[in-house]
């Protein structure tokens, strides 16, 4: 698979499903951000407590080994079987419901702080909450500066 620059154009929307799962292909994008002459922008993919490390967890997939089967496949289809044939997927509805649920109001004050430095459409948009909308509306900057 190829690189990705996602200081040009965004990784896919949160609400994206492999596997029935969302964010999914938004991690692989950017994990493909992540190769030699790709780019993640401002976009995190390692950070301990984000959305990525969190669904991965849930359906029993390291991020690091995902790494390495996104890096070694050819295309995503091959990412798909690698994930199905590893991940516990039986619970991805209330999955699905709960990440798509997230909301800034549920953080500490210090939690809160550090999502609007990485997501500073916060500062622009504070009537934003949950965490899906606050993506999109990132990827919408990130989209129009590019253009």
């Amino acid at each position: 698979m190829s690189p990705l620059d996602l200081s040009r154009n965004p990784p896919r929307g949160p609400r994206e499903k492999m596997l029935g799962v969302y964010f999914l292909p938004r991690t692989i994008d950017k994990i493909r951000a992540q190769f030699p002459g790709g780019s993640l922008g401002g976009y995190v993919v390692d950070f301990p407590r984000g959305f990525t490390v969190f669904v991965l967890n849930k359906i029993g997939i390291e991020l690091a080994e995902l790494k390495g089967a996104v890096a070694e496949a050819n295309d995503e289809s091959e990412v798909a079987e690698w994930i199905r044939a590893r991940a516990d997927l039986s619970s991805v509805e209330e999955l699905n419901r709960r990440i798509e649920s997230f909301t800034i109001e549920r953080l500490s004050p210090e939690e809160r702080a550090m999502v609007v430095t990485f997501h500073p459409v916060c500062k622009q948009r504070p009537e934003l909450t949950r965490f899906f909308d606050i993506f999109e509306a990132d990827d919408a900057l990130t989209a129009a500066g590019s253009a």
